[in-house]
């Protein structure tokens, strides 16, 4: 029995459409035969490719299957293949920490062109959606949701920063802090 490489990654089956929509999944490598298997988040065998002499599979890369476009992630454990392993049960390959969420003070403005802003209280959250998706959500004071919009969670999202969100420019402050005076858990 050969021992494989495991990348957690995201991958879309539309590569042709605009409104690109990720899922969260798991790359095989199995080292003798180079042959790449993609499992979805449940562990189903949904798409394989053999690589070419040249072809690299690391960290950061995107590689094209026969349907999906994969985006590669965080180098998992190596170990047996899937396909070998007697499984009863579904294993959950979630990121780490996922569905915690950080929150921080934030100015925002609708005047993103004009020189002088009038900005407005506000917060921003970051939510963990996936392996490497994040949520990034912009409220009011009230906490009625403006606007929000998906990114890598390689984007940083940090106190000083300026961020764009779909029709609103948001300056970030510092970490709220919740009930009991502690900041919200670090993603």
């Amino acid at each position: 029995m050969s021992i494989v490489k495991r990348w957690a990654v995201t991958y879309m089956k539309h590569l042709k459409q605009k409104r690109k929509v990720y899922q969260d999944g798991v790359l095989e490598l199995c080292g003798s035969s180079k042959k790449v298997l993609l499992y979805d988040d449940c562990e189903k065998l949904i798409d394989s490719k053999f690589l070419k002499n040249d072809e690299v599979i690391e960290c950061g890369r995107t590689v094209t299957l026969e349907a999906h476009l994969v985006d590669i992630g965080v180098l998992e454990e190596s170990r047996a293949p899937l396909a070998d392993i007697n499984v009863t049960g579904v294993r959950s390959t979630e990121r780490h920490g996922a569905g915690s969420q950080k929150e921080w003070n934030a100015l925002y403005t609708t005047q993103i062109t004009q020189k002088a802003k009038k900005f407005h209280d506000g917060f921003l959250r970051l939510s963990v959606c996936g392996s490497y998706i994040d949520q990034v959500t912009l409220l009011n004071e009230e906490g009625v949701v403006l606007s929000s919009k998906y990114v890598k969670s390689s984007e940083f999202i940090k106190t000083g920063k300026t961020f764009e969100l779909p029709n609103y420019l948001v300056e970030i402050f510092e970490l709220r802090t919740v009930e009991g005076g502690k900041t919200n858990p670090e993603i």
